[in-house]
């Protein structure tokens, strides 16, 4: 068994998420951007370029996120056409251990997804054997 739409659709919620913090990210850097207000410094042009490179690395982080977005709900969408899933029918599903979501789409092709609520977190599996690694460290080499 594959869980090939399952794994589209908790893609995209994760993508809805962090394209919402990330383009709250560039917003909130734009809003904050140092103006240019005739400055004759040099250092002073420096500081606004170094600013506003950093506005547009957020704006690129956040159109990617905003176009692998696009394309898992232009893939969700096909799914559901192929089943002749209806607009508006409301599918729900779960990401085990994290939460339980419903996703829809409408007449219109646009793809919907919302948390219905959180999942407990799974059990550790105990056949599983955990290691932490350990450094010696400067302390550790007196015992030499």
């Amino acid at each position: 068994m594959t869980n090939e739409f399952t794994t589209y659709c908790s893609h995209y919620y994760h993508l809805t998420r962090l394209f919402e913090a990330r383009n709250q990210h560039f917003n909130n850097l734009l809003n904050d951007a140092p103006p240019y207000t005739r400055q004759n410094k040099v250092s002073d042009l420096d500081a606004i370029i170094s600013y506003n490179r950093k506005v547009h690395a957020a704006k690129a982080k956040a159109d990617k996120t905003f176009k692998d977005l696009t394309e898992t709900g232009h893939t969700i969408l096909a799914i559901m056409q192929y089943f002749d899933i209806q607009p508006r029918a409301v599918l729900t599903g779960q990401v085990p251990g994290e939460m339980e979501y419903e996703v829809w789409a409408n007449e219109k092709g646009q793809v919907f997804i919302g948390k219905i609520r959180d999942l407990p977190k799974e059990p550790d599996n105990p056949n599983m054997i955990h290691l932490k690694c350990w450094k010696a460290g400067k302390d550790d080499d007196e015992d030499e």
